[in-house]
């Protein structure tokens, strides 16, 4: 069985959303961020970064949401992740894309204008968000140009790159970053959101994400 460890930011959701996408066993252990439980002795020896998720497997350990998505999709034998390699090649390649470039304007736009006034960590970066803003617009366009003629980002079927690109995406409406700009984009977010694996997944942190914000 599966045991992943996680808080509620997107890099826990991305594999949150992939596992449940795969419809396998697992167990979810919340690690309080805000506590500093990632920051225990028992927590560090599952892995020397100190950092969420990480899944425990059989007794071993494998942080970043990435690895941790492809290795149970490989094991898995899914065919969400393809075990041919140019097909695999191209879930790769999206799921790269979507952490280098739009994903990583997206998650400062949410760390500005979300995370900081929580955390009371300063002032919001404004000439750093509209940069990270003019960013995640132009890259998500040409995402939205791949879609033109396409219902699925690689192979033309639905793969594990969807559900790890929507946990980046979904930080649009915490920041009021429309999508409205890219109409095929959009329509495939919906879809995403639409889907009982994103409904299964979101339940699993929602008494968490209610805590946290009562606290």
């Amino acid at each position: 069985m599966y045991r992943l460890h996680g808080f509620f930011t997107q890099n826990t959701m991305k594999t949150l959303y992939v596992l449940e996408e795969l419809g396998v066993d697992y167990e979810y252990c919340y690690v309080d961020l805000a506590k500093g439980d990632n920051r225990s002795d028992e927590f560090r020896r599952m892995t020397p970064v100190g950092r969420v998720p990480v899944l425990e497997h059989d007794g071993d350990f494998l942080f970043e949401s990435g690895p941790i998505s492809r290795y149970v999709a490989s094991l898995e034998k899914s065919p969400l992740y393809p075990a041919d390699k140019l097909q695999r090649a191209r879930v790769d390649q999206w799921m790269t894309y979507f952490t280098c470039h739009p994903g990583r304007w997206l998650t400062k736009l949410y760390f500005e204008r979300v995370v900081k006034p929580l955390a009371g960590m300063g002032e919001t970066d404004e000439a750093g968000c509209e940069e990270a803003a003019r960013f995640a617009d132009q890259q998500l366009g040409s995402v939205n140009d791949w879609l033109e003629h396409r219902e699925w980002l690689a192979n033309d079927s639905l793969s594990i790159a969807e559900p790890f690109a929507l946990a980046y995406l979904e930080q649009a409406r915490a920041v009021d970053f429309s999508l409205d700009g890219h109409p095929r984009l959009k329509s495939w977010f919906d879809r995403l959101e639409a889907r009982d694996s994103t409904a299964r997944a979101r339940k699993r942190v929602q008494p968490h994400i209610r805590a946290f914000m009562g606290s």
